[in-house]
């Protein structure tokens, strides 16, 4: 594993990490993964724990495999050593049905491996969601424009949230949002305004770094 540190932001991992361009793509990665932290967990207030941005989003990977492998998220997460962070793969290509799975066996092995274990949630652009009942939503909001995987301390995600919280939030919480977000005419509530920003996220994924991605994900090994 090939590790490049760049101080009080983000570090990079993976088969990748070495690549000349490397930190140009992680710097684009960290950025949108705090856009979509700000703009629509923060602006709907869809995790009660989340109050700054800037410091509640803990330590930060970029991951740069193709193919998430558990080893290295392992080592990752230990070497970022806190108890709030996230992965970010860019360069995985496959559905979220995949990366949901790598989710839950990085969760399950350092289960085995840390003294206190971790809570886990997977996000992904690709994730099922919708409008239609509160608990597609959670899967509609989870659609960030980079796959990656959160990792929380077990009681703070006794509250239900859907961006730090288990797979689906309690009724009580996820219904609520439901409500919440669904107010206001058709095409003009919040609900809408949210799939609104996730496009919008996409769009600056495709326009400011795909390109990039995928010629640094055809390196040679």
């Amino acid at each position: 594993m090939s590790l490049e540190e760049f101080p009080d932001q983000f570090r990079v991992y993976g088969a990748h990490a070495g690549h000349p361009r490397a930190r140009e793509l992680a710097a684009q990665v960290h950025e949108l993964l705090f856009r979509y932290a700000a703009e629509v967990v923060a602006a709907y207030k869809l995790c009660p724990f989340l109050h700054n941005v800037d410091t509640g989003m803990g330590a930060v990977g970029i991951v740069l495999d193709v193919e998430p492998n558990v080893e290295t998220g392992v080592a990752a997460v230990e070497d970022l050593g806190a108890n709030v962070l996230h992965l970010v793969y860019p360069l995985h290509r496959a559905g979220s049905p995949a990366f949901e799975r790598f989710g839950s066996k990085l969760s399950q092995e350092l289960g085995r491996r840390l003294k206190d274990p971790l809570v886990h949630a997977t996000f992904h652009p690709d994730l099922t969601g919708g409008t239609e009942n509160a608990h597609r939503m959670v899967g509609l909001i989870r659609q960030a424009p980079d796959p990656f995987v959160q990792f929380i301390p077990p009681g703070l995600h006794e509250g239900g949230t859907v961006f730090a919280g288990a797979e689906v939030p309690s009724e009580g919480r996820a219904e609520a949002t439901y409500r919440r977000l669904m107010q206001g005419p058709p095409e003009r509530g919040p609900a809408d305004e949210v799939l609104s920003r996730l496009e919008a996220l996409r769009t600056a994924r495709r326009e400011r770094y795909s390109s990039l991605a995928e010629e640094i994900s055809r390196q040679l090994l």
